[in-house]
C-alpha cells in the first residue's frame, strides 16, 4: 500500500522491524480505527480508546502512552494525511451490518454452458437459472443495502478491506516480533536479577577478592546481559510484572488481531464472489423462466 512517505533513518527501520516503532504502531491503529468509523469525530475518539492522546491544530498528531513526543499525521506519509483520512472515512462502509440476505455462503453463479449432461439437460438448466436468479437478488441486496450499486464505491470497498487485512498482517507481524523481543528481555531480566544479587552479596563476603574469583562466571554473565539489555533498548531493569503484564498484553492483542484478520478474510472472500457475480449480472442475458414465491425465497 503506498504511503507516499519518506525513506526511514537507520534508528526507524531498526525499530520497525524489531517492531517498537511509534509511527508503525500509528498506521496500524490509524487503520483500524478508520475501518471501525463511520465519520471524522469517531475516528478521534477510537483513537483515543486506544490510548492515543490526540491533539488538533494546524496539523493532526498522536501520543502513545509511554512515547515522549506527538507524531504528526503527515510525517506518516500522504495516504495518512488529515484530507486522506476523511475521503477513506467517506467511503468506510463497515459500519453497514451485513444483510441478512448473506447469512449463508455467497455462491458464484453457474456458466450452464460449461456444462455438459447427459442426463435431464432441461431440468439441470431451470435449476441453474434458478440459482442464478437468487444469486442475482442476494447480491442486489448486498450492493443495495451496502450502498454500493457504483461501481467505484464497490471497487474502492473491496480496496479498503484488502488495505485491512494487509495492515492486519503487518501488525500480526510486529507483534510476534515483539512478544518474541519481550520473552527474551524477561528471560535476560531474570538471569540479570541472579547475577546482581551474587555481586551485591561481595560486599557482605569476608574476603572479596576470594569471592570474585569464586563467582567470575556471574560477574562475565552480568556484564554480558546488561550489554545485551542495552543494545534491546532496556536501560533501567523492569520489574518481573511489568514484563509479564506487556507480555499479556501483546499475546491477548494477538488473538484479537488474529481474529480480526480472520474476519477481514471471510469477508474478502465474500467480496470477492460478489465481485464475480456483479460482473457476471452486468453481462448476464436476461433470464426468461417462470418462478414460483417459494422457489425465490432466499
Amino acid at each position: 500500500m503506498p504511503t507516499g512517505e519518506k525513506g526511514k533513518s537507520y534508528k526507524e527501520n531498526i525499530e520497525y522491524h524489531r517492531g517498537t516503532s511509534w509511527k508503525a504502531k500509528l498506521r496500524v491503529s490509524v487503520d483500524k480505527a478508520i475501518w471501525t468509523s463511520i465519520n471524522y469525530e469517531e475516528f478521534l475518539q477510537k483513537m483515543q480508546l486506544a490510548g492515543y492522546e490526540v491533539r488538533q491544530g494546524k496539523h493532526l498528531s498522536f501520543r502513545a502512552p509511554e512515547q515522549k513526543n506527538f507524531t504528526y499525521m503527515k510525517s506518516l506519509g500522504s495516504y495518512y494525511s488529515e484530507e486522506n483520512v476523511r475521503i477513506r472515512l467517506a467511503k468506510n462502509r463497515n459500519k453497514v451490518k451485513t444483510p441478512k440476505h448473506l447469512s449463508r455462503e455467497a455462491r458464484l453463479y453457474i456458466n450452464i454452458s460449461t456444462y455438459v449432461t447427459t442426463g435431464n439437460r432441461e431440468g439441470f438448466e431451470r435449476w441453474a437459472k434458478l440459482n442464478n436468479l437468487k444469486e442475482t437478488a442476494r447480491t442486489f441486496n448486498y450492493l443495495s443495502e451496502n450502498n454500493l450499486l457504483n461501481y467505484e464505491d464497490f471497487q474502492q470497498h473491496i480496496s479498503d478491506v484488502d488495505a485491512s487485512v494487509k495492515a492486519a498482517e503487518q501488525r500480526i507481524i510486529q507483534i510476534n516480533s515483539e512478544l518474541s523481543i519481550q520473552k527474551i528481555i524477561q528471560k535476560h531480566c531474570d538471569s540479570y536479577r541472579l547475577c546482581r544479587k551474587v555481586i551485591e552479596d561481595c560486599k557482605s563476603a569476608k574476603n572479596p577478592k576470594v569471592y570474585r574469583t569464586k563467582h567470575q562466571a556471574e560477574y562475565q554473565l552480568h556484564d554480558s546481559l546488561k550489554k545485551e539489555l542495552q543494545d534491546l533498548g532496556v536501560t533501567k531493569i523492569p520489574s518481573s510484572n511489568k514484563i509479564q503484564n506487556r507480555i499479556e498484553n501483546l499475546e491477548s492483542e494477538q488473538a484479537a488481531t488474529v481474529r480480526e484478520k480472520q474476519e477481514l478474510q471471510k469477508k474478502q472472500k465474500t467480496l470477492n464472489i460478489i465481485r464475480q457475480n456483479f460482473t457476471a449480472l452486468l453481462n448476464a442475458p436476461e433470464m426468461q423462466i417462470p418462478i414460483s414465491e417459494k422457489e425465490l425465497t432466499l
